[in-house]
């Protein structure tokens, strides 16, 4: 178990660190890589463990659990994590989850192949191909567009669609 004196500080620190400091990983950490340094953070300073040490160090310990939390929280979400990196750069070490992010310009929108499709079984076919492209299955993905299109042959989005998929790297 941590020595007591290691909570106090760590807790007096932690308006210093990022949340990847905190979680210690780079800032480059994958999600696993992230999901794995919070659990072995979350076992070794869960406040549960340090009720007998003394309200002091159970404070701090409750203290850098509940960054850790934050940290994971944010981290662990591609959209948060990609406006935290943008609020880090910018020297700010916590993100603020209801404040909206600053608009910057016209913002994009991105129409996934289902918002796409009109047909009812076009829908459904575009739907598992934006699954399979998710996943890297391109390939497999072409497939559904395709029998998406057919279904809805008129939509004209749909069909640059699927050949904007035609120049995407094949399944290996």
């Amino acid at each position: 178990m941590a020595e007591a004196s290691t909570f106090l500080v760590w807790a007096e620190s932690l308006d210093e660190l990022s949340y990847y400091d905190v979680l210690r990983v780079a800032p480059n950490a994958s999600p696993e890589d992230i999901q794995t340094a919070f659990h072995a953070l979350a076992l070794r300073c869960h406040p549960d463990r340090f009720v007998d040490e003394g309200p002091d160090v159970a404070q701090a310990a409750t203290r850098v659990f509940k960054r850790a939390v934050e940290a994971y929280n944010v981290l662990r979400r591609p959209d948060h994590r990609i406006r935290y990196d943008a609020d880090l750069h910018a020297g700010r070490l916590r993100l603020d989850l209801q404040s909206r992010p600053e608009e910057t310009g016209p913002q994009i929108v991105v129409r996934t192949l289902e918002m796409v499709a009109n047909d009812p079984q076009a829908k459904k076919l575009a739907a598992q191909a934006d699954r399979l492209i998710a996943i890297g299955r391109i390939d497999e993905a072409r497939v559904k567009l395709t029998s998406a299109t057919q279904n809805d042959p008129f939509n004209d989005e749909l069909k640059e669609r699927l050949t904007e998929l035609w120049t995407m790297t094949s399944d290996e």
